[in-house]
């Protein structure tokens, strides 16, 4: 059984360009005609696109990644990020997201009878970049790995638990130590996310973390602190905030998940779609901006 996952669309709906650099929706339109022409033999059980899907939250964008999900040859399945909004998600993606009603309106759901389980949990938190586990889900997710011990199990969110040495992403996980402990629940689980908009891989007490790249603006890995040595006057006086506030405009990519025995082995594949490879530019928003 194979998955795809793809991450942080950030399509707008307003067809500008998103940080006045990329542009997000033709990014996203190449990703699925890609996929769609794939051969029958590479099409994966089905997609997964772990959050960040609209840049902004706004309901223009979410109803274009919708209509493009939808031309997929394989259903997709998604997560909220920290600029997605579960009513709009409730409203506009209940086919991408089949909540399950005891949880809303935190969108979480979970795929049981395939032989890999993959469980869907919503780290966000309105209003703020960073994620975390709130009670009520960390109460569901335990639930939910305490239902099936055999199955090899992916746990899909969006944000990174732990620090990754990207000074501006590691703003911290709200209730990290419990999510820590009921990921461990479980024997045979792995927890895939985004956020990053770089593949990221990591042992984190214990739990094999895997971040999937972007599909919109490939992160410019740097791991400078906000007020360390080597930040030039220019980068200072334009309120630099650490490393992992820049991006290139480089390939897409994607993570395939796939079950070998009782294993699950992730490949990291670029798709070439004749980028500039511009940049770094800053992740800034600009006045008038979201």
């Amino acid at each position: 059984m194979r998955i795809i996952q793809l991450s942080d669309t950030h399509l707008r709906g307003d067809g500008k360009l998103s940080f006045q650099k990329c542009d997000t929706t033709t990014n996203t339109k190449r990703v699925v005609e890609y996929m769609c022409n794939l051969p029958d033999y590479d099409i994966p059980e089905y997609f997964v696109v772990t959050g960040d899907l609209a840049e902004g939250g706004t309901r223009e964008g979410l109803e274009i990644v919708r209509d493009l999900l939808a031309e997929l040859p394989r259903p997709a399945y998604v997560v909220p990020g920290n600029h997605d909004k579960r009513d709009l998600y409730m409203e506009i993606m209940a086919d991408n997201a089949p909540i399950e009603k005891e949880i809303a309106p935190f969108v979480c759901y979970s795929i049981d009878d395939k032989p890999i389980r993959s469980i869907f949990v919503d780290t966000s938190i309105p209003e703020t970049h960073w994620g975390g586990l709130a009670d009520e889900v960390g109460d569901w997710l335990e639930a939910k790995l305490a239902e099936d011990q055999q199955t090899p199990t992916i746990v899909f969110g969006h944000h990174p638990p732990c620090t990754t040495g990207l000074p501006a992403m590691d703003e911290g996980f709200e209730n990290a130590d419990r999510f820590a402990k009921i990921l461990n629940s479980h024997p045979n689980l792995i927890y895939c996310c985004g956020h990053l908009h770089t593949p990221f891989i990591t042992m984190w007490r214990g739990i094999n973390i895997r971040v999937c790249p972007s599909v919109s603006m490939q992160m410019h890995v740097d791991f400078r602190e906000k007020d360390g040595p080597d930040v030039t006057p220019e980068e200072a006086a334009d309120n630099f905030k650490g490393g992992g506030d820049a991006f290139f405009l480089a390939n897409p990519a994607y993570y395939i998940h796939n079950l070998m025995g009782d294993r699950i082995n992730t490949h990291y594949v670029p798709i070439n779609i004749d980028p500039d490879f511009s940049g770094p530019w800053t992740f800034k928003y600009y006045e008038g901006e979201y």
